[in-house]
């Protein structure tokens, strides 16, 4: 009987041990927080890829300025006539929906313009998604893009506003 009784306590004790092994190898490194968009952990923190932050890297740059917006034009030079107000969306890119966004109706012409936007809300238009030779950077506050850009043909520019 006592050895049946050793026998069971190190039974006990063994399979104890494996199960509390076997439950730290399950739990999550970070904190039972799970990294999202490729993001690895180290140290119990999600370190985030560029394009996203969040505790879990689940939120991207691109995000917050996902929306319709009301535009006006205004500071042409040379002077092109203020058109008054039209309405631009702004969508995540399929490329990068993490910092990479499409504008469309960007300058009241129909076009649809790639950009990108990083953590601190500066946006920077791609070069030539606009065709013209169009480049910009911009910024996004308080809800609101501001836009200055210049559209250049054949090497001459033609205006230069802020939108």
């Amino acid at each position: 009987m006592k050895i049946f009784n050793r026998i069971l306590i190190i039974a006990v004790f063994v399979s104890g041990t494996i199960c509390l092994v076997l439950i730290g190898c399950t739990k999550s490194k970070c904190g039972g927080v799970t990294c999202q968009n490729g993001a690895p952990c180290t140290g119990n923190v999600c370190v985030c890829p560029t394009g996203y932050s969040g505790t879990s890297c689940d939120k991207g740059w691109s995000d917050q300025v996902v929306g319709t917006y009301n535009c006006t034009r205004s500071g042409c030079v040379p002077g092109i006539a203020d058109v008054g107000t039209w309405q631009s969306n702004v969508t995540k890119s399929s490329t990068n929906g993490g910092y990479t966004i499409e504008i469309s109706n960007f300058d009241h012409s129909g076009s649809r313009i790639a950009a990108t936007i990083d953590s601190l809300g500066n946006i920077h238009i791609t070069p030539g998604s606009a065709g013209n030779g169009t480049s910009a950077t911009g910024s996004y506050n308080n809800g609101k893009i501001s836009l200055h850009y210049s559209t250049y043909s054949a090497g001459t520019m033609s205006y230069s506003c802020t939108m």
